[in-house]
């Protein structure tokens, strides 16, 4: 199972302290033209866009410090790396931009892309050989287990020094910048908007999110690519909602959420059995033959989808169930809190 990746509360006292927070309040008609006052949302946002960007250079800097030097923690980093650059992403997408930056948007989706496919790759790794290996054993037993999980270790070595090459790369430097820079770039961006066109702004985004994934789960026949897209669909809707949740503590979002995280959990368990049907073609020996036992493992993976199939069915039918959160979050004490600048109720450390 997936570990909890929930965010930190952005008032946590352990979190580096944000640009947003340590800012002295500018009030109305301060001759700033065309800028809108500080306001929870505004402020907000943007220090949980300077922490979730604080939280992607500490774990590059600490995978940076070589395999030898990050241990055991090594699968953890990648995971959380690749789960706070997504953070960050889908943040990026929900808030504005200035017109004349709309290219650096382009750029930031060409890199982050390149980036992440090395990091993929040795999590995908990292996740059959601790988890997904094991049960192709149990399931099945012509498995030769220590053969093959000696393979499979091989591989995933392979993987890992591909990414390490790929985190020491100008280019993936670069990617990280260009992600600084979005951040920064947010306090001038959110500026342009009062907290009321901001959050009706961001709430429209989001409820159109919401739809084309209700859409997309309401539609017969779910194969292995609509599977997928309703996957990264439902990851950039909750991480975008877990921001907001960070301001606005809210029993209705926060259901919301947990129901998107089912929904991704599950559709994750299928493709984790997908990814291995791929993997175990070139690991998996078989202990009758000496040799690969690649259409044994392949349906092996096919049986044990049946059932993780059936499970993100259900989340996805648990979800649909739910009402839609942002459609209907036009007024309510989300809406009061956020829009018309009330103080949040932020949760406790």
């Amino acid at each position: 199972m997936t570990r909890s990746t929930r965010p930190k509360p952005a008032n946590r006292g352990t979190a580096r302290e944000s640009p947003a927070a340590t800012r002295p309040a500018r009030a109305k008609g301060d001759g700033d033209a065309g800028a809108a006052s500080p306001s929870p949302l505004h402020d907000g946002l943007e220090a949980v866009a300077t922490i979730w960007c604080g939280e992607i250079r500490s774990r590059v800097r600490r995978l940076g410090e070589g395999e030898a030097a990050v241990g055991p923690a090594e699968a953890d980093l990648i995971h959380d790396l690749r789960i706070h650059v997504r953070r960050l992403c889908a943040l990026s997408d929900l808030l504005p931009r200035p017109a004349d930056r709309q290219p650096m948007r382009r750029m930031l989706r060409r890199e982050v892309a390149w980036a992440m496919q090395p990091l993929s790759r040795a999590r995908d790794w990292d996740v059959f050989v601790t988890e997904v290996l094991p049960r192709l054993c149990d399931a099945e037993p012509d498995i030769d287990r220590p053969v093959s999980m000696h393979r499979a270790q091989a591989r995933s070595a392979l993987a890992h020094a591909e990414m390490y090459a790929s985190l020491r790369s100008e280019r993936f430097d670069g990617m990280v910048r260009l992600l600084r820079e979005r951040s920064e770039e947010l306090h001038a961006a959110l500026a342009e908007h009062e907290p009321k066109a901001l959050y009706r702004a961001v709430r429209r985004r989001l409820g159109q999110w919401d739809a084309a994934l209700r859409e997309r789960l309401d539609t017969a026949g779910q194969g292995a690519r609509r599977q997928h897209q309703a996957r990264i669909q439902a990851k950039r809707l909750r991480y975008a909602s877990e921001a907001l949740l960070q301001l606005c503590p809210s029993r209705g979002l926060e259901r919301y959420a947990k129901a998107l995280a089912g929904l991704q959990s599950a559709q994750g368990s299928s493709q984790d059995l997908r990814t291995a049907a791929r993997l175990a073609q070139d690991t998996c020996v078989s202990l009758a033959t000496g040799k690969l036992a690649r259409q044994r493992v392949v349906d092996t993976c096919r049986r044990l989808r049946r059932k993780a199939d059936a499970e993100a069915r259900k989340a996805g039918k648990r979800l649909l169930r739910q009402p839609a959160f942002w459609s209907e979050a036009k007024k309510g004490p989300v809406a009061r809190r956020l829009a018309e600048g009330a103080l949040p109720r932020l949760p406790a450390a």
